[in-house]
């Protein structure tokens, strides 16, 4: 049998995705106001990736280093060097999202594919620069560099299969091919086989350091070896949550006018044609309670 595409399906096996529920939730999330405030929040976690660098560089000046090797934490130039570089890539992605936002603004009912798209983006833009910040806090933690690649192929390594696993779940329903799997599952093993194993040895390596080495910052040392998975477990969670509104949104998008008609919207509702945001929001707060009853 041909391999099925996630982007690839016609207007009527798209319907087995985009339903109902999820056509009604974009048109109340369709209105000026609320995409403004979308735009604020997608600014503002944009604009925590560079911050939580400065963090880390705050933490090193301040009793990092007393309880870390110094020699494998990263100077203050590096740190400066990667706030600078975050921070320029944060303002191409924040500008990229007003112009998506001043492109999409007269095309009221496909917002949604640009909102999630862009809000996953800022949220693992956010999370990257978490990891970058605490990867030399770790292998300061252990002595240790090869932590450090560790974690990046780690990190890698799980959202590829995480995506992999929702993208098969997606084309099930897409496509209607057999029982949708537990998406999860395998991450799941390899993170409990992290904490059992992996995270235990490092806690170890540590106590024994400590003893050597005679500091006392036990729980700071553990805090800062874990923080590069946890950083990655908020991007995990992102992409769990927004991925098949991603690709909803992408076939509401791309099927715009056959929805409109199969739900009986006229252009005014769903287009925002011609009329006054706030007099399109009642038109459509009006349509979907007679859709309710």
């Amino acid at each position: 049998m041909k391999s099925k595409k996630l982007y690839g399906a016609s207007f009527e096996e798209s319907q087995n995705l985009v339903d109902k529920k999820f056509v009604i939730k974009s048109l109340k999330e369709s209105s000026n106001k609320q995409d403004n405030g979308r735009l604020e929040g997608k600014i503002f976690t944009f604009l925590l990736g560079p911050l939580v660098i400065k963090f880390v560089e705050f933490f090193k000046n301040h009793g990092g280093p007393s309880a870390f090797s110094d020699k494998l934490f990263w100077s203050n130039s590096i740190f400066n060097a990667l706030f600078y570089i975050t921070l320029t890539f944060s303002m191409i992605f924040i500008l990229e999202s007003v112009f998506c936002k001043v492109q999409y603004s007269k095309r009221k009912i496909n917002r949604e594919y640009s909102y999630t798209t862009r809000i996953l983006g800022a949220l693992s833009w956010f999370c990257i620069c978490g990891v970058m910040a605490f990867l030399s806090a770790t292998g300061s933690a252990l002595n240790s560099v090869f932590m450090e690649y560790f974690y990046v192929a780690l990190i890698i390594f799980l959202y590829w299969l995480i995506n992999h696993k929702l993208n098969q779940n997606i084309i099930i329903t897409l496509y209607n091919h057999g029982k949708r799997n537990d998406v999860l599952s395998k991450a799941e093993k390899i993170t409990n086989f992290i904490s059992k194993y992996v995270l235990i040895l490092a806690a170890v390596w540590i106590l024994i350091k400590s003893v050597i080495t005679g500091y006392q910052d036990l729980i700071g040392a553990l805090t800062v070896d874990t923080c590069p998975l946890l950083m990655a477990c908020i991007m995990y969670a992102g992409l769990y949550i927004y991925k098949q509104d991603i690709v909803q949104g992408y076939y509401l998008k791309k099927y715009s006018e056959q929805y409109r008609q199969l739900y009986g919207f006229s252009k005014e509702e769903w287009y925002g044609v011609g009329i006054k945001d706030d007099e399109r929001m009642k038109l459509v707060a009006k349509h979907l309670k007679e859709m309710e009853n």
